[in-house]
């Protein structure tokens, strides 16, 4: 048979906090599903989440930042602007106004495959809010029926707040980085259990497949794809963080 492995990540190179979004992001994923996992995959989720907690105390030790209220504030805002343009959209989706309920449509399709990006990592949806943006921008349809509805003000506010925010985000990680040291020691543990945890993945998705284990499977795949970008530092301005869920 065919041996099916995830896409290949080398999570040593990545940052403290890096490893530790990572790790934390995978662990949300896995949580809800846990019963259905088997005694293995079980075993190792245990694991990668004592070390996990390990690791975060250890930032918590060396990571006391006055930018965090900021980047929480300005996730806040920017999670504020993604709703408003979906809610207005959905508003004029039975408008009596054909142009408008034209522009509502074309607005819709635009909008739901980013449906739930402001539950993401906060690293991986200031990546998803530039696609977007990028996107929009880059569709004469799409501005034309932003204005139409009027919403074209908020995907140019939505635009300057994930800029402002990845910005503030590379001045806390910087700050960070001079003060790794308290979690260093803890970080070689959590890439282990980590690597452990995909292993036991892997084999069920092989061995022992099922349709939660082959959801998980390409779950955690797309996250090794984005985190892969950002080893070594490759991205500097998408560093992850280490409060990524919210």
């Amino acid at each position: 048979m065919d041996y099916h492995s995830f896409s290949p990540l080398y999570v040593s190179n990545l940052t403290i906090a890096g490893v530790y979004s990572l790790t934390k992001s995978t662990l949300d994923l896995a949580k809800p599903l846990i019963s259905e996992l088997g005694g293995i995959p079980a075993a190792a989720y245990s694991q990668l989440e004592l070390a996990n907690n390990a690791l975060g105390l250890g930032m918590n030790k060396s990571q006391k930042s006055a930018f965090t209220p900021q980047v929480k504030l300005f996730d806040k805002e920017r999670d504020a602007f993604i709703s408003e343009s979906v809610r207005i959209s959905n508003s004029y989706l039975k408008s009596s106004d054909p142009l408008k309920k034209a522009a509502a449509t074309t607005m819709h399709l635009f909008l739901v495959p980013y449906r739930g990006i402001v539950s993401q990592p906060i690293d991986i949806e200031t990546g998803s809010v530039a696609d977007m943006v990028a996107k929009y921008k880059a569709r004469p349809d799409l501005v034309d029926a932003a204005q139409t509805l009027g919403i074209d003000n908020v995907f140019t506010q939505l635009e300057a707040k994930n800029n402002e925010l990845n910005a503030t985000y590379v001045s806390r990680n910087a700050e960070y980085a001079e003060s790794d040291t308290a979690a260093s020691e803890f970080k070689p543990a959590a890439v282990t259990a980590y690597i452990q945890f995909c292993t036991s993945i892997e084999q069920a998705y092989n061995y022992a497949p099922s349709d939660t284990i082959t959801a998980l499977f390409n779950k955690m795949d797309e996250y090794r794809k984005i985190y892969h970008g950002l080893e070594g530092g490759k991205d500097a301005t998408s560093t992850p963080d280490p409060t990524t869920t919210k």
